[in-house]
């Protein structure tokens, strides 16, 4: 049966640190506490005690010695909170000075550049003509442009089925292949908006020069308006393996899944080497200057009654 409250379970790493205490008085109640969190301010406290004594930080004036009091306590309040993922802050200070520096925060993809820096990131070694991508640890992935079911419209019985439907398919994945969804607001796809004026065109029995010049007119629309200026939100299912077998087993389970029933995924569709570079390069470059790439491997021409053209590929 549906849950009315999902929440996200408990990591099997941990410690006794990270324990959380409540502390409460007289009907007070103090938030949660991490055991990690109190050692840290109880050690923070204690470094100040032994520097004022102990060090040269003791033979300073009493001013002085206020303000370094303030400061280290300060510092210890800031850097001693917890993060969303329930980490203390001070461990993200190294972090924060390694990408300081503008120059560790940008990162050339320029043909004549060094690939290296933008492989480190992505550390993708090629993609097979079948859309199959390869990463550096030996892992093996694919990606599918998905479709789903939830809706805020959804009846109650509705909504129970597809949420009974999804944690029963969640049951059945192995932990040998990772499910990512990523979301990008991309131009609309007009491929088979321009597959079906391809066809009127092929079957005009008579070429009338208006009738070819209309075609053209919304081929231009399509290709220049809607499928240029004109955003729309897609999601994408990725899904990698350890090893080529892992993902064998994860693809089949996902195509049980959306030939069973529509509940979790109402469509999908495994994406091919161009479609799956269009994909990355939108995540990894953006769509302000990525001019629209259609899904098919043509590009329609109304003037003539045959198509040739094929689309390049490049490596993202």
């Amino acid at each position: 049966m549906a849950k009315d409250l999902y929440k996200i379970p408990t990591s099997i790493d941990r410690s006794y640190l990270d324990h959380e205490i409540v502390l409460a008085s007289n009907g007070w109640q103090a938030p949660p506490v991490a055991v990690r969190q109190i050692g840290f301010w109880l050690a923070s406290v204690l470094v100040l005690m032994w520097s004022m004594t102990s060090t040269f930080l003791g033979n300073a004036g009493f001013g002085l010695g206020v303000l370094v009091v303030i400061w280290w306590l300060a510092a210890t309040v800031f850097l001693g909170r917890m993060t969303r993922t329930r980490e203390l802050r001070y461990r993200t200070v190294l972090t924060f000075l390694a990408y300081a520096p503008k120059a560790a925060r940008t990162v050339l993809t320029r043909r004549g550049n060094d690939p290296s820096e933008f492989w480190s990131i992505v550390a993708i070694d090629g993609i097979d003509p079948d859309g199959a991508i390869w990463f550096a640890d030996g892992g093996c992935a694919r990606v599918y442009l998905v479709v789903g079911s939830a809706s805020i419209l959804l009846f109650e019985e509705d909504r129970a089925a597809i949420l009974n439907r999804v944690d029963a398919f969640w049951r059945k994945v192995e932990p040998t292949a990772e499910y990512c969804f990523i979301t990008t607001k991309e131009p609309q796809r007009i491929h088979h908006q321009m597959a079906n004026l391809e066809r009127r065109n092929l079957a005009l029995t008579h070429r009338d020069p208006d009738l070819v010049e209309l075609m053209d007119e919304q081929a231009d629309i399509l290709t220049t308006h809607v499928g240029g200026q004109f955003n729309s939100i897609h999601q994408y299912l990725l899904i990698r393996g350890q090893n080529r077998e892992a993902l064998r087993r994860a693809h089949n389970l996902l195509t049980a899944e959306v030939e069973s029933s529509p509940l979790m995924i109402k469509e999908c569709t495994m994406l091919n080497r161009d479609e799956a570079i269009h994909m990355l390069r939108v995540l990894y470059r953006g769509t302000s200057d990525n001019p629209p790439i259609p899904s098919s491997p043509w590009q329609p021409s109304l003037n003539s009654t045959s198509t040739s053209t094929q689309a390049g590929s490049t490596s993202p």
